[in-house]
């Protein structure tokens, strides 16, 4: 067996992971069986390692758990076997962003070490049993595709288009709304979609609706079409993604550069709105889809409730008050895996400090750690304009290793935001 027992998160620009596994006996004991670990997350894939065994080498690969149709997955990853004496005559390989697809969900190196080599050169203890680490950064997922446009479609554009640049009266808007029906960005007359794929644990698609958010009589956006990303399965949360889309080829190219967006729990997002006119980007047909996947994360907002007694109304302390006194409310949420979060505010300092607590600790199975990692935002409310500015936390990703235990001690986490400045405004309800 690999069992997985540590995972370092590293600082770079590549979010690079670094995962150690101990490697039992059966890996060199039975030439006849390959062994596999348990799957792993890392850059919104799924993975594990597995090893194979002739009668002299043992080969070692990384295998793409996750793999869906028209999806390429690149990583730049190293194995690296440790030495027991000194790090510095460890055994690896490594690869500069290799390219995973459903065809080859896995990549490795057959030859990498001999059995001999394990027992001889010390990389193994007592039992027969030896680490091994695997690092992997620089993921990235890249789906391609394409929409298909249906002549009758295309054909009606291009009639759209001309009776738009020569009549410009009711009569003629609603001749053309009788002739091609309803075009609402939801709506299902002019509407194009490409095939599910999987990242992040759920399944999207995406849908091109050539006349945006109007309909098709409309002449006030001509040229604009809509394009959204649709999650298609876990509607428990809301998601936050990141993207960038490139429609058309050559000089008929649409590059909409980095989106974020939010995924609702329908699974909606706010699209992108590119002015450009939909019959430029087709091509024999066709509308050519690049896009590559970043992000995509589930959101749980809790709203906490502040009393703060001791503060007058010019956030001056009282003299009658030997200092604040805050009643902070508990809140509760759920993450992606229907477990139970509390968090709690704190007052008691000069700063805000929020307490959050891991309530279904319990659920952790025995003999395994689960680690979890998470951003923090403090959602900041502009009264006069009515904008909302996320605040990121101090320290933020924040990440703790959690085993089975009766109940969760917490984590603070810290704040820049002073408590006089929540004692007039009150307008910092926190989102994970």
């Amino acid at each position: 067996m690999a069992l997985l027992y540590r995972l370092v998160k590293l600082p770079d620009r590549f979010q690079t992971h670094v995962f150690t596994f101990v490697v039992t006996k059966s890996v060199t004991r039975d030439p006849d069986r390959d062994v596999t670990s348990k799957e792993f997350a890392c850059g919104h894939q799924k993975w594990s390692i597995t090893f194979s065994r002739t009668d002299k080498m043992l080969g070692a690969y990384l295998v793409w758990k996750s793999a869906s149709e028209s999806v390429r997955v690149y990583v730049d990853f190293t194995f690296t076997i440790l030495n027991r004496e000194h790090f510095s005559v460890n055994e690896s390989f490594a690869g500069k962003q290799v390219k995973f697809t459903t065809d080859c969900p896995a990549q490795g190196n057959r030859n990498y070490i001999p059995v001999s080599d394990l027992y001889g050169r010390n990389f193994t203890d007592a039992n027969g049993e030896f680490q091994l680490e695997l690092s992997i950064g620089h993921v990235r997922t890249v789906y391609d595709t394409e929409f298909g446009v249906p002549t009758s479609l295309t054909s009606r554009l291009m009639h759209h288009h001309h009776q738009i640049q020569n009549h410009h009266n009711p009569a003629a808007g609603n001749a053309l709304q009788h002739q091609y029906g309803t075009a609402s960005p939801r709506g299902t007359k002019c509407k194009l979609e490409t095939s599910y794929f999987t990242f992040g644990g759920f399944d999207w698609n995406l849908a091109l609706y050539p006349h945006g958010v109007k309909d098709v009589s409309c002449t006030s956006v001509e040229g604009r079409m809509s394009v959204y990303l649709n999650r298609c399965t876990g509607f428990d949360h809301q998601c936050r993604v990141r993207y960038m889309l490139v429609l058309g080829d050559g000089e008929k190219r649409l590059d909409s550069g980095i989106l974020d967006d939010v995924s609702d729990s329908d699974g909606k997002s706010y699209g992108w709105h590119p002015r450009y006119k939909f019959s430029e980007l087709v091509t024999k047909g066709t509308i050519r889809v690049h896009l590559e996947m970043l992000l995509a994360n589930t959101l749980s907002e809790v709203i906490s409730s502040i009393v703060i007694t001791g503060i007058n109304q010019h956030g001056v302390s009282s003299a009658a008050s030997s200092g604040v006194v805050a009643s902070p409310t508990k809140t509760q949420c759920y993450d992606r895996d229907k477990h139970a979060w509390s968090i709690r505010s704190d007052c008691q300092s000069e700063t805000v400090r929020l307490h959050m607590v891991y309530k279904d600790i319990q659920n952790v199975p025995r003999n395994h750690l689960r680690y979890v990692c998470w951003t923090a935002y403090l959602l900041r409310y502009h009264g006069k304009t009515g904008h909302v500015e996320p605040v990121p936390l101090p320290g933020a990703p924040f990440s703790h290793y959690y085993a089975t235990d009766a109940t969760d001690e917490g984590i603070i986490m810290e704040t820049d935001i002073s408590v006089k400045e929540v004692s007039t405004c009150q307008c910092f309800p926190p989102r994970n």
